[in-house]
């Protein structure tokens, strides 16, 4: 049931500092985009601060399955005619309002303007096959941390298409996410050919991650600073992903102190002295030992796909080495 024309939903469930991030992101919008209604779906229904940071908490529903499984029915979760869905890893720098009026009379869409085309190796399906089992010449590739979506039959007929691969996804060549099912964002890709929807170039203005940062990370959650070079491009996003291991990276716990600090009516700043300044020089390597030291523990099952996988690709490493060795003694 729609219950109000547009706001943004995300989800705060499993490990603590999900909920953490989800409040993070909140303060971030409330900040910037205060009109705007925020929507929760959670199993911590009766946490205090997170009904003040929300206007409606949703209760998560089990039976839709555990990780990311659970975004493939957002569409019977939002409440709204017009959702943006947002990872809670993420921090708003500025007023998102552009990015409904970007996206609106599309049924569901994504950033981005990358496709996978034959011959192409992606780690979470099985491109060549993928095109030839569904007679298609490319296939999307973006992030999931941000999804826009209509409510009307054709979205709803994408979601149960969507719905449908999940089922099936190993014999569709998708790999497992996390050790836990299937990646969303090629379930979702693929729907997308299917149902003729497509992604939305945004120039970086919309959100992007900082993974293949190179140079300086200039962000400032209250001020509204965000420039940073991805790979190739400098990008601007108004919604920065902080994915994977950028969510211990000091940057992002310096920003989300600046949002509870402001919360408190407190203008302080983080203090610089030795040990920031080493943390920050190798901030990086620090996020990645917190980041395997946290899910290390809790997901054996995801360590164990990883090291069959690596198993798998050792024999060509090793011809791969051989091969470089015998051309430097040539």
């Amino acid at each position: 049931m729609v219950i109000s024309q547009s706001g943004i939903i995300s989800y705060a469930y499993g490990a603590s500092y999900y909920l953490e991030m989800a409040k993070s992101l909140a303060r971030s919008l409330r900040l910037h985009s205060p009109k705007v209604p925020r929507a929760i779906i959670t199993d911590a229904p009766n946490d205090q601060e997170l009904r003040e940071l929300f206007d409606y908490v949703i209760n998560l529903r089990d039976e839709y399955g555990s990780n990311v499984k659970q975004k493939l029915h957002i569409y019977d979760y939002s409440p709204f005619e017009y959702t943006l869905c947002i990872d809670s890893d993420c921090i708003a720098v500025r007023d998102i309002n552009f990015i409904f009026d970007a996206f609106k009379g599309r049924n569901f869409s994504a950033a981005g303007n990358v496709y996978l085309q034959a011959g192409d190796k992606d780690t979470f399906i099985d491109v060549d096959d993928t095109l030839k089992r569904f007679n298609l010449t490319k296939l999307p590739k973006f992030n999931g941390g941000l999804y826009y979506f209509e409510k009307n039959d054709t979205t709803k007929a994408f979601f149960e298409t969507a719905l449908e691969f999940s089922r099936d996804w190993k014999k569709l060549g998708i790999s497992e996410f996390r050790g836990d099912g299937p990646n969303d964002e090629r379930i979702f890709g693929l729907a997308m050919m299917l149902h003729n929807q497509t992604m939305f170039e945004d120039n970086g203005q919309m959100m992007r991650t900082p993974i293949g940062l190179r140079g300086s990370f200039n962000i400032d959650a209250i001020t509204g600073e965000s420039t940073f070079q991805k790979y190739n491009q400098v990008v601007s996003p108004a919604l920065v992903h902080f994915a994977c291991v950028w969510g211990e990276h000091p940057i992002y716990h310096r920003e989300i102190s600046k949002l509870k600090n402001l919360d408190k009516g407190s203008a302080k700043q983080k203090k610089s002295n030795i040990s920031s300044a080493i943390e920050y020089r190798f901030g990086y390597q620090i996020a990645l030992l917190r980041y395997i030291a946290k899910r290390v523990p809790k997901n054996p099952k995801y360590i164990q796909a990883r090291v069959k996988k690596l198993l798998m690709q050792l024999p060509e490493l090793i011809k791969s080495k051989y091969r470089i060795e015998l051309i430097r003694s040539k």
